[in-house]
């Protein structure tokens, strides 16, 4: 893997662990029918790897979140993959965290949309200079501009008064590492 792997890049290599370990996964996520056609897609993809379960990532009411819940549960998945978008999915697993069997949960995002083909990947070019959140911004502008452009603007303006309040040193590493 390279220096700087994202989940879209990790999923596969996840998968093949889990089918080579006989671990059970399961995707909860997305719109209707997406965690499926990227359960679909990996385990044709992966030989032996076992989805033990799919469900899209909205609940109409706490009565259909429990029963997703009890079904994940019920399924035998030892990981547990949450894609329902940052933070919703991060409060999700909080909040439910205790609830839930599986002993990894990961959010995972938007990674069933690309996995579903329901969004396309940036073309490796722009994936190798970092450029991933631009094409990204491309294919979905309504929903993420507020957060790419405005948010990533209020972030570093906040990290910038931040480091005026208490300026921080950073030292560089050692040029050898000493012997233990």
């Amino acid at each position: 893997l390279a220096e700087n792997v994202n989940g879209t890049d990790l999923f596969p290599v996840l998968c093949k662990a889990a089918a080579a370990s006989r671990v059970a996964i399961y995707l909860l996520g997305g719109a209707e029918g997406i965690a499926g056609r990227s359960a679909k897609y990996m385990a044709e993809s992966v030989p032996g790897l076992d989805v033990a379960g799919t469900r899209c990532g909205y609940f109409a009411n706490a009565a259909e979140e429990q029963a997703a819940i009890d079904a994940i549960n019920a399924s035998g998945a030892e990981i547990l993959l949450v894609g329902m978008g940052v933070p919703l999915q991060e409060a999700w697993i909080a909040r439910n965290r205790t609830r839930l069997r599986p002993a990894v949960i990961i959010g995972v995002g938007g990674l069933f949309d690309y996995y579903s083909g329901r969004i396309a990947r940036a073309p490796s070019l722009l994936r190798s200079l970092s450029l991933e959140w631009a094409w990204r911004l491309a294919m979905e502008p309504r929903r993420l501009a507020r957060r790419y452009l405005l948010g990533n603007v209020e972030f570093l303006a906040r990290l910038a008064f931040l480091r005026l309040l208490a300026p921080v040193e950073i030292k560089s590493p050692p040029a050898t590492v000493p012997a233990v």
